[in-house]
């Protein structure tokens, strides 16, 4: 059973092993989230190059086939190449060396899922079905951005920035204070913020 949590990957290697569609997507979403990423495949879809001019020394492609090398001192690594075999011997060489491994063809396999999610600088919202029904997984996760799509980072740092006054002042009544804080607009927080501060 997969357990939920968030990993610190800023400037940590991942390597993907595959340079096809799933393992573009990979390779973006581990970027977005300042990873070090190497990528290594015989074969690179144009949308790498993209990457690759965006992301600049933050991703390294490879040409060449699977080498075990390659996975030394990984933090994590994904197998998303199109061949069974090589997946599983990167399965493999993962357990050995102690690296977690996704596994794209085999949950079995994986010891770690990529779930899908939304990022909104400091509000990350995952979604998962532990591999079973992705396009579920898909489908909460566009409901929720429609639901949520007025939320950005000034408002989770607003947020964050009356819940420390809160905290401080006010521990008496904080669920109060909190729960108030969500019904009310941008602007009507923005004074709320002020008053706090007595300003």
């Amino acid at each position: 059973m997969f357990y939920p949590i968030m990993l610190d990957i800023e400037d940590k290697k991942i390597v993907v092993i595959g340079g096809g569609n799933v393992g573009y997507r990979k390779a973006k979403n581990f970027l977005e989230f300042e990873g070090k990423v190497m990528v290594v495949s015989t074969d690179f879809s144009a949308k790498f190059y993209e990457l690759k001019d965006k992301y600049g020394q933050n991703i390294i492609l490879i040409e060449d086939n699977y080498k075990k090398e390659y996975i030394s001192n990984g933090f994590l690594v994904v197998a998303a190449t199109s061949s069974e075999h090589i997946n599983r011997q990167i399965a493999i060489d993962c357990n050995d060396e102690g690296i977690l491994c996704n596994i794209v063809d085999s949950l079995e396999s994986s010891k770690f899922i990529c779930p899908s999610f939304i990022n909104k600088g400091d509000l990350v919202l995952s979604i998962s079905t532990m591999g079973k029904c992705p396009f579920l997984s898909k489908r909460i996760r566009l409901d929720l951005e429609k639901k949520y799509s007025n939320i950005n980072s000034e408002y989770i740092n607003l947020l964050g920035e009356i819940r420390n006054i809160i905290i401080s002042d006010y521990s008496y009544k904080k669920e109060e204070l909190l729960d108030r804080c969500l019904k009310l607009s941008n602007e009507e927080l923005e004074d709320f913020y002020k008053q706090l501060k007595g300003e």
